[in-house]
């Protein structure tokens, strides 16, 4: 997926099938750095990812986790979030440099 605010590309190490990078095209270090317009596109490219991998894929519900840069850490950080599918009958262990936010269950 690719918009004018969001680009969103499969993970190269995937936890789970469709597991996917999802992130803003302007450069930031934080989500927070974003205006609103662009973390409103996030949410609706993020909303719109679920439901089509719900199409495709029998899912429990979705994890989002959000990675940005550390307090003073490299300016060259880009922040990006993690979109994983929970699939059911398979326990995933997420990664613990991101802030995670259940999604909850999907239609």
């Amino acid at each position: 997926m690719r918009t004018e605010f969001v680009v969103a590309l499969p993970h190269p190490n995937p936890l789970t099938s469709c597991h996917l990078i999802v992130a803003p095209r302007r450069h930031v270090a934080a989500f927070y750095n974003l205006d609103v317009q662009e973390q409103r596109m996030i949410w609706e490219a993020v909303s719109q990812l679920c439901r089509q991998i719900s199409t495709s894929v029998v899912v429990e519900g979705f994890n989002a986790g959000f990675v940005d840069a550390r307090v003073r850490e490299v300016l060259d950080f880009h922040a990006y979030l993690h979109l994983v599918p929970r699939i059911p009958g398979r326990r995933v262990v997420l990664p613990s440099d991101a802030e995670w936010v259940d999604l909850g269950p999907q239609p």
